[in-house]
């Protein structure tokens, strides 16, 4: 009877290691962005946050477009089968870690009006070739230049 138990358990294990991969299609289906898996979508949002460590160059409708993926991870995020999911626990914390790099690149006194979350209300405060131009034209703010 013990043995049954703990084979019971190891299956739990399993069907519960299917949740956050599952679930995170589901929203991604949704969204539109049912190419990414978890994987995918950290890495497109690191990729992205490694250019703004280097000066973001393209044009801020570029940016605001490339940007756009942190919406579709809180979204994952704020999902209550995700948060419930303990396979989620990794995306979140790597999502985390990501977020504390970019938060580090942003402007501290410049706020972006009607934006949804905090990483859209802030700009980058180094950029380079259009960005800059942009930035200077959509808001009237300089950012150092690369």
């Amino acid at each position: 009877m013990m043995a049954f138990h703990a084979s019971a358990d190891r299956l739990g294990d399993e069907v519960r290691g299917l949740v956050f991969p599952e679930r995170f299609g589901v929203i991604a289906q949704a969204l539109g962005k049912k190419a990414l898996t978890p994987s995918r979508a950290a890495e497109a949002w690191l990729q992205f946050v490694e250019n703004c460590e280097e000066g973001y160059e393209d044009s801020l409708a570029e940016y605001m477009n490339e940007l756009s993926i942190r919406r579709f991870l809180q979204a994952v995020i704020d999902d209550p089968q995700v948060q419930q999911a303990s396979d989620a626990q990794w995306f979140i914390t790597e999502v985390a870690a990501i977020d504390a790099r970019f938060s580090s690149l942003l402007e501290d006194g410049f706020q972006v009006t009607g934006s949804w979350g905090w990483w859209e209300r802030r700009i980058p405060r180094v950029g380079g070739g259009v960005f800059v131009i942009d930035i200077r034209e959509a808001y009237g703010v300089d950012v150092e230049s690369t």
